[in-house]
């Protein structure tokens, strides 16, 4: 059964910030970049429990090509997959935990 995908509103300029970076660069990179996010999104949909834990509840997919992360969260009961970040993955995990506080 797939699970909805709720992406919180920061997850947005998370987005918008590394699509522009890779449409900057090339506008195939940045089409590619915007499939392998979907991509990412269908299999957590899909399967939303395959990725570790890496602090508490808070779950990790790294994308396919692209040096970005998704975090998110289960809401089991509601069959939600909740994302709270697409983040390069040299930025620190704690922009997600300040996340999780709000």
């Amino acid at each position: 059964m797939k699970y909805k995908l709720k992406l919180l509103p920061i997850v947005f300029q998370d987005l918008i910030k590394a699509k522009k970076w890779y449409f900057d660069i090339n506008a195939e990179l940045g089409e590619d970049f915007k499939l392998q996010v979907n991509e990412e999104f269908d299999y957590i949909r899909q399967y939303p429990k395959h990725y570790q834990k890496k602090h508490k509840e808070v779950r990790q997919s790294i994308i396919t090509r692209f040096p970005y992360t998704v975090y998110y969260l289960i809401e089991e009961e509601l069959k939600i997959v909740v994302v709270i970040g697409v983040l390069a993955q040299k930025q620190s995990f704690d922009r997600i935990k300040k996340r999780l506080i709000k």
